[in-house]
């Protein structure tokens, strides 16, 4: 019937409104399913025993067993809800492995800082409705002829990070491991940040160039050797399907190899290959199988730097087509710059941040990468099979990931790597809509019918495509960080765990009070400071004051000094056996009575100069001669103990009715004694910890003299980032999850608390 009487396409377009329309309610179906299999497990953490079996290879590069298992058999859980455990030293299940374990779980929490890693949005993705440490572990393996391959697989892939472990150096396994298996749980913090930094940390996740690259090695080995088009075909597509049991179900590993697959289906039965064509129907099986995975950020990044391959790489080195040296040049950078325009409003979305150098640093770092995979999986191979055969690829890896690690070192250390573009969505829309008609305009049409059409509606559609990425980066360049209004400042908390990082504006611009912890494999700097101030589209920070030497405090403080630009460091200072930490920043020190220009103005009361009185208090230790100062002025003052105990806090100068009081010690027993409090009076109180820290922070003793003057107490172990808003009115709690410029009216004046006889 719509053959007959329909005009042309008719059926076509029926066909995918149909498509839409299943699409939308299997993922509406999903998301309904996962909800309901949530809200059926305990709300709050529980400590349970059951059977589950793994879903992925367990991760081992930490040195600790990580890995997704789902629940055959519980009391506690619903059957079929997947959990995220951390395994026992010692446990050591496979892909398919059934185990029983006794572990704490509990549900995954929200974003906690602006800008930040979510948590609970990762696992929906993943449908992952809880995560937890298993205290005892026992494996049963699993059987049968169906599992033989996956066993097959795993064994591989144990004996390749065996002799990778055995024979590379951390610094070329760090690369090394990601590339082969997905596995970067064991690279450094400072790796990380520098891939970030200079656009190359998609190297390491496992998509869609590591895949052709090795079946397209596949495919010429397979040539050499005289096969024809049907065994070059079925030589890419093994390979690809190799990959994908090494690495297990990675969602954007897997898009790949449905497009490798699906192209040597079309060359085994000589039909023409379409990218465009694989590449949808590839992504949209596999959301038919998985649709949670349409919010996973690999998957996301896979499908749009792809679709930026094979339709604006070509036409953006057409026009240097007459000269065939210029043309071989300018290929590479219509290549990457395809890649990166397509998925340039996932990158301002996710990370509020433009990687400007990532251009010329991919064209450095791509053959490294290709050629460092290529040397990795024979050597690993090969040494897993017959010790010493692999020997000769391994050690090619050396030069290959130092030759990474130099382009990185030197792309992410030029100003501003990483250029901050704030929370405004309008450059993201913008360059959605640039590079989706770009890429809908560009590609070569296949009929005369289109091509005819294509006359006058492609150029349109690209002139106003690139005018709309244009428009995106001028955006983006010209974005301004956010401001308090007039005659307010800000004094927000952010969550870095057990540690304390405060950000402070005012009319002179940003400035930040320590910088959070730093451990081997997580620096605060990098995964909570960065991403905060990038999102708020700070580019400077005023200064950078560091309040003693506790390295829960100038942990993160390298990679805020390598990962934005800060005019002035601040700390105390030196004294005999207290160094302080401001020789090894170049810090300018600060005593009793220096003022900075934070918000209306900043008073420090302690520690004394080394010549005044009460420099036998403060050389104690780091702790109390840790920097005590006031910020603002009025009922708009907040005060900043650092560290101090109450030996430091009965030694300095407290004006009653503070509207915001930094706890000492992160709520320490031994600080916020009940004579300072009484002095003090604050409106409200703040205390900086880490959930379950090692510590007890904040202490029950501590929390009951905090509030006995009936102060309001915000916990970041319990809410996360905690926003104030300071004016003449004193403080007001915002919920930046809201967003800041929405908050309402300030509240009325607030009384500060009386003393209670």
């Amino acid at each position: 019937m719509l053959a007959a009487f329909a005009r042309p396409r008719t059926g076509a377009a029926l066909a995918l409104l149909c498509a839409c329309a299943v699409g939308a309610a299997r993922g509406g179906a999903h998301a309904a399913r996962f909800a309901t299999t949530v809200a059926a497990t305990p709300s709050a953490e529980v400590v349970t025993r059951f059977d589950a079996v793994f879903v992925e290879p367990p991760r081992r590069e930490s040195g600790e067993g990580v890995g997704i298992a789902r629940v055959v058999a519980g009391r506690a859980l619903p059957l079929g809800c997947r959990v995220r455990l951390r395994l026992p030293p010692g446990a050591t299940p496979e892909w398919g492995d059934t185990v029983r374990v006794l572990a704490r779980l509990e549900r995954f929490e929200g974003r906690r800082v602006p800008g930040g890693f979510d948590p609970r949005e990762a696992a929906a993705a993943a449908r992952v409705a809880l995560h937890g440490r298993a205290f005892t572990c026992r494996v049963r393996r699993a059987r049968g002829f169906a599992h033989a391959p996956v066993a097959l697989a795993m064994k591989l892939r144990r004996g390749m990070e065996g002799a990778i472990a055995a024979t590379l150096s951390p610094e070329a396994r760090e690369l090394a491991s990601p590339l082969l298996f997905g596995d970067r749980s064991a690279m450094s913090p400072e790796t990380d940040a520098r891939l970030r930094g200079s656009g190359l940390v998609h190297l390491l996740a496992l998509s869609g160039l590591h895949v052709a690259w090795l079946a397209a090695v596949a495919r010429g080995a397979c040539a050499w050797a005289g096969g024809g088009i049907a065994a070059r075909a079925w030589a890419g597509a093994a390979c690809a399907l190799l990959y994908a049991m090494l690495a297990g179900p990675i969602p954007s590993l897997l898009r790949t190899v449905a497009g490798e697959t699906l192209g040597a289906l079309a060359r085994l039965t000589q039909r023409a290959g379409d990218p465009v064509q694989a590449l949808a129907m590839g992504a949209a099986a596999l959301l038919a199988w998985e649709p949670g995975w349409a919010g996973d950020l690999g998957f996301q990044l896979s499908v749009a730097a792809t679709l930026g391959l094979v339709t604006l790489s070509r036409p953006l080195a057409e026009p240097f087509a007459r000269w065939p040296r210029v043309h071989a040049l300018v290929q590479p950078f219509a290549t990457t710059l395809g890649a990166q325009l397509v998925a340039l409003p996932l990158l301002l979305a996710r990370f509020h941040a433009l990687p400007w150098t990532g251009l010329l640093s991919n064209l450095a770092a791509v053959p490294l990468s290709e050629l460092l995979l290529a040397a990795a999986w024979l050597g690993g191979a090969l040494e897993a099979a017959a010790p010493g055969l692999g020997w000769p690829w391994l050690a090619a890896c050396e030069p290959l990931a130092r030759g990474i690690h130099a382009v990185a070192r030197v792309s992410a250390s030029w100003p501003r790597a990483l250029l901050a573009s704030g929370p405004d969505p309008a450059p993201v829309w913008l360059a959605a809509a640039g590079a989706a008609l770009l890429a809908l305009s560009l590609p070569e049409p296949r009929t005369i019918v289109a091509r005819a059409r294509r006359r006058t509606v492609a150029p349109i559609a690209a002139a106003i495509g690139g005018l709309l990425c244009a428009c995106a980066l001028i955006a983006v360049i010209a974005a301004r960080p956010l401001a308090p209004p007039p005659g307010a400042w800000w004094l927000v908390a952010i969550d870095v765990g057990q540690g304390d990082a405060l950000a402070l504006c005012g009319r002179d611009g940003w400035w930040l009070v320590d910088a959070g912890p730093r451990s081997a494999h997580w620096d605060a700097g990098e995964g909570s400071v960065l991403p905060f101030l990038r999102w708020a589209g700070v580019r400077e920070l005023r200064a950078l004051v560091l309040t003693h030497d506790d390295g829960d405090h100038t942990g993160g403080a390298r990679a805020v000094l390598r990962g934005t630009r800060v005019n002035a460091v601040f700390a105390s200072a030196p004294r005999p056996g207290v160094a302080g930490p401001g020789r090894r920043y170049g810090a300018r020190t600060l005593g009793r009575g220096d003022t900075l220009r934070i918000a209306p103005g900043a008073r420090v009361f302690w520690p004394p100069r080394p010549d005044e009185a009460g420099e036998g208090i403060a050389r104690r230790g780091d702790n109390a001669a840790a920097l005590v100062f006031e910020a603002g002025e009025g009922r708009a003052r907040a005060l900043l103990m650092a560290d101090a105990d109450s030996v430091v806090e009965a030694a300095i100068p407290v004006a009653p009715g503070a509207a915001v009081l930094k706890a000492g010690h992160h709520g320490s027993g031994s600080s916020s004694g009940a004579a300072f409090v009484a002095r003090a009076l604050p409106a409200r109180v703040l205390v900086s910890a880490g959930r379950r820290n090692a510590y007890g922070h904040p202490h029950p003793l501590a929390l009951v003299r905090l509030g006995s003057r009936g102060a309001a107490i915000d916990r970041t172990d319990r809410s996360g980032t905690r926003w104030y808003v300071l004016d003449e009115h004193g403080a007001r709690l915002v919920d930046w999850r809201e967003g800041i410029a929405a908050q309402g009216p300030p509240q009325a004046p607030r009384a500060a608390p009386r003393p209670r006889p």
